[in-house]
């Protein structure tokens, strides 16, 4: 069975970050922030997913707009994309296991996650080095420009006064800061049977973002090459994979 974007689909998941980072800008400059701080998580999210099809090349890019499409969109999230990229990939290939720093949240206690989520972020890092030392130097760069953005969001305060940049900032940060639980434990503690996911997996067919993901989390394990956007599709034309081994 076919499943890649048509081109039409393909310009929607490219452009959904963007253009909800723009209309968070313009928000932002119109001083209406009860609409554009809250923006900032929907940003972030959608950016996540985005960041997530190209480290499965699910996108249908060619190889060099691939790597660019997972370093800018990591960016928008303050993520080394080619970093998270090979935590990923490891966590599909020895899922949950203790050679599985990315999924080692999931076989925590709640508790657990919250106060160490945030330090497991980082160690993330540390650990996507060690496993791939060859992309060294694309990761150093990524999470210098996190920083970089940071300095300049920083600088755009002293020299305008505009808090456009820091708020962006401040939001992603606690967006990254808490990845832990909403893009590890919360997927493989909610069965495709829970309510919850049941009301993800038909909110998916209209908005990609995150729904689909929690939805069809299992899924995805089975079938990573289907693009996030077509896998409510998958789960009605796909054979059903088993849950357990990707649940706790």
């Amino acid at each position: 069975m076919d499943f890649q974007l048509t081109p039409t689909q393909r310009r929607v998941e490219l452009a959904r970050p963007w253009v909800l980072l723009g209309l968070y800008i313009a928000l932002a400059l119109a001083g209406w922030w009860w609409l554009a701080a809250p923006l900032v998580v929907v940003v972030c999210l959608a950016a996540f997913v985005q960041m997530h099809d190209t480290m499965h090349n699910a996108l249908g890019l060619s190889k060099a707009a691939n790597k660019r499409i997972l370093s800018l969109s990591g960016l928008l999230i303050l993520k080394s994309g080619h970093g998270l990229q090979v935590t990923h990939l490891r966590h599909h290939g020895r899922c949950l296991t203790e050679a599985d720093p990315e999924g080692a949240p999931a076989t925590w206690s709640f508790g657990r996650v919250l106060w160490q989520g945030p330090w497991h972020t980082l160690m993330l890092r540390r650990e996507a080095l060690r496993i791939a030392p060859n992309t060294k130097r694309i990761q150093l760069l990524e999470t210098g420009a996190t920083l970089a953005l940071l300095v300049g969001f920083v600088a755009l305060y002293w020299l305008t006064g505009s808090m456009v940049g820091l708020v962006y900032w401040g939001v992603a940060f606690l967006m990254s800061a808490t990845m832990p639980i909403w893009a590890s434990y919360v997927p493989h503690h909610v069965s495709s049977r829970n309510p919850v996911a049941r009301t993800a997996a038909a909110l998916a067919q209209a908005w990609t973002p995150i729904t689909a993901s929690f939805a069809f989390h299992h899924l995805h394990h089975h079938y990573p090459r289907v693009p996030t956007a077509l896998l409510y599709r998958a789960a009605t034309e796909l054979p059903p994979p088993p849950e357990e081994a990707h649940h706790h």
